[in-house]
């Protein structure tokens, strides 16, 4: 791991490979994760690309600011462009799981110049309902107020939500690695970050597009019903997209890594 100071703040950074031939792949972690939660996809991504993964504001090994403004969609994604500048890897794909892709949607809308095509697993454009964006504010301020009282408590009920549920047997290494990821992270932080960048906060995506016509790939779990059914709503927003339903739930990635990364090598191919 690298650390890059990215507007102040020092943001963890890991190159897998660097092979002229292929392109970039920018990868954005979701809440409570860090670079890690990749790890056992890198391997078959380097056929047909460069993956980067990095931590997140407040995740792994980058900086853990405390104030809750600095987590703010408008700062999380001038932080991704300037990282992007500062290791000169445009153009390239990004990829984003949850709430990085939540950040990578925003950050390709920013600057549709710097990609090659944007990837989204389990992604909203945000709430466009003022009265459930205000509940789901509320719910983000119970959350962060839970995690700083008792983080493992909190972790132990997160982890057994319906929406992690997969409809296939998930890997028990993996699935054991994802648990230490999580009990490795600042409670301070990751309260922060649902009070700066919960899915509440989210200035919700209303205009289609916003000019982005590069290629895109919405994927979501076969039995995530919530999130096949955002991502059937995001497939208007794009004038090139691939929509991926797979058999796993929210957790694309940890729940049928094979699957995923055999769409993703078509796409990028």
């Amino acid at each position: 791991m690298e650390l890059l100071e990215i507007n102040k703040q020092e943001y963890a950074v890991q190159i897998h490979q660097q092979d002229e031939n292929l392109p970039w792949l920018l990868m954005l972690h979701g809440f409570m994760g860090d670079h890690r939660v990749f790890n056992h996809l890198i391997k078959d991504l380097t056929v047909s690309c460069n993956p980067v993964t990095i931590d997140l504001l407040g995740h792994g090994q980058s900086s853990k600011p405390t104030d809750t403004a600095r987590y703010n969609e408008s700062h999380q994604i001038d932080d991704i462009l300037q990282l992007i500048y500062k290791l000169n890897l445009f153009p390239l794909f990004l990829y984003g799981y949850s709430m990085g892709g939540r950040l990578a949607l925003k950050t390709a809308f920013k600057d549709s110049d710097l990609f090659r095509g944007l990837i989204l697993e389990s992604t909203t454009n945000g709430i466009e309902d003022e009265g459930e964006r205000k509940k789901r504010q509320q719910i983000d301020q119970q959350r962060a107020n839970a995690v700083e009282s008792d983080y493992e408590a909190f972790l132990s009920k997160w982890e057994e939500a319906p929406l992690f549920q997969s409809p296939l047997a998930v890997d028990q290494e993996l699935l054991g690695k994802y648990h230490q990821i999580h009990l490795d992270q600042n409670p301070d932080a990751m309260a922060a970050s649902l009070r700066g960048f919960g899915t509440g906060l989210m200035t919700p995506e209303t205009e289609y597009s916003k000019g982005f016509n590069k290629p895109v790939m919405l994927i979501a779990g076969s039995a995530d019903e919530k999130y096949k059914r955002i991502n059937k709503q995001l497939t208007n927003f794009f004038s090139n997209v691939h929509l991926c339903f797979i058999k796993a739930g929210h957790r694309v990635h940890l729940d049928n890594p094979n699957e995923l990364t055999n769409e993703l090598t078509n796409f990028i191919d």
